[in-house]
């Protein structure tokens, strides 16, 4: 199992700032995963990405010692003297360590805001793009598509109970709690992917008149949340002195706010500017300004503080997780005796049907129809028999696998 590795830095160990200078684009994300399908003795890699991590989970064929964070920083042309300086920011897995902590991301239990959503989605997504890059193998399909089933067990079966479900819900809990309020003022989204649909919709549920900026402006061609105004992105800072409340959060490694252009605004009133993307989309130093205040994702109390309700509901996903955990250890353990179980399978088969075929003579068939009899049996029972032998992989330990495995293969050797 400690062929399993995972390397990653998080919201628990790190800063928005510091996790931003690790931040990839979606091609920088491509080339790190190819420059570690190119070590020796990798497997395969999938990296998962969001703004409160960058996890990188290697299969390898043989136990290596592979510096990943080297090639992370290699890739994100971190500087050899900062590189020493900001490894202990990194955390690394192994084995079942790592698998554990997959389950319970995936499930919800290690973001910052426990039993959110979006997760189980990224995580299926990183599996989508690894595999769009050719370099996930068998061992991490399977686990990533394990991981998702486990984040939906939790989902339907524990339903851990939430507050805020998304970041800029628990944004906004805190904005009203410290004295804001959203109803009939004007917000400017930047950003529509998923979690700019999710901001304007949050600020259109509370009163608030939203516009939502797009790349591509032509009607139709861009869906945005229903009852929001639209305007190109690059017409973003004209809408600015109408509006209360700005949200950027948008995957661009760019700044979408810069301070020198706000500045060129002449602002009269307060503006409040929330920055939910990694690497930053708003230049902080806009705060300095007079009447505008700027927040990134860390600013946001989002993990803190857990119910005796919720506590209950986490344990129950705990234990799923434990047993989701030792089924695929189960797997893992005797993914390598597939061919053979395939192997006897087709033996079997072939054992079926030469037994059969005195039957099928005996019924006086055309040569042609027995030949497609047997075929046809030989088929099934190959099916048949692969399934018994599956079945069992999956409820004994590897030890009696082994054991039957043995078995049956002297059994048709001595045949």
């Amino acid at each position: 199992m400690r062929k399993i590795q995972m390397m990653g830095i998080d919201h628990s160990r790190a800063t928005v700032a510091e996790r931003e200078l690790f931040s990839l684009t979606k091609a920088k994300q491509k080339e790190l995963m190819e420059a570690v399908i190119r070590q020796q003795g990798v497997g395969g890699c999938v990296l998962l990405s969001t703004c409160n991590r960058t996890e990188l989970y290697v299969s390898l064929q043989k136990e290596e010692d592979i510096d990943l964070y080297r090639i992370f920083c290699h890739i994100r042309e971190i500087p050899q003297t900062a590189q020493d300086e900001l490894q202990h920011l990194f955390c690394r897995r192994s084995g079942e360590d790592a698998v554990r902590h997959l389950f319970l991301l995936t499930g919800g239990l290690k973001s910052r805001i426990i039993g959110e959503d979006q997760i189980l989605t990224q995580v299926r997504e990183a599996l989508e793009y690894a595999r769009l890059c050719n370099v996930a193998d068998t061992v991490l399909k399977t686990l990533f598509r394990m991981a998702v089933t486990v984040g939906k067990k939790i989902k339907t079966q524990v339903a851990i109970p939430r507050g805020n479900t998304s970041a800029i819900a628990a944004a906004l809990a805190q904005l009203e709690q410290e004295g804001h309020t959203f109803g009939g003022t004007q917000c400017l989204v930047i950003g529509n992917g998923e979690m700019g649909r999710l901001t304007a919709r949050a600020f259109r549920e509370r009163g608030a008149f939203v516009t939502v900026t797009v790349r591509q402006y032509r009607s139709g061609q861009v869906q945005i949340p229903e009852g929001c105004a639209r305007i190109h992105y690059g017409e973003r800072y004209e809408k600015i002195p109408e509006c209360r409340y700005v949200v950027s959060a948008t995957s661009s490694p760019n700044l979408t706010l810069e301070k020198e252009k706000i500045q060129e605004l002449n602002l009269t009133g307060a503006l409040t500017l929330i920055d939910l993307a990694v690497p930053r989309d708003i230049d902080p130093c806009i705060g300095e300004l007079p009447q505008t205040e700027v927040y990134n994702i860390d600013d946001f109390q989002t993990g803190t503080g857990v119910s005796e309700e919720q506590s209950a509901s986490i344990e129950a996903a705990k234990e799923l997780v434990e047993e989701e955990v030792a089924e695929f250890v189960s797997w893992y353990e005797c993914k390598d005796m597939i061919p053979e179980i395939r192997e006897l399978g087709t033996m079997a088969a072939q054992d079926v049907s030469w037994r059969m075929g005195k039957t099928f003579h005996e019924m006086q068939f055309a040569p042609e129809v027995c030949h497609q009899l047997a075929d046809a049996v030989e088929q099934t029972a190959a099916k048949v028999f692969q399934k018994m032998l599956f079945g069992v992989r999956d409820h004994a330990d590897s030890d009696v696998m082994r054991e039957c495995l043995d078995a049956l293969g002297q059994v048709w050797k001595k045949e």
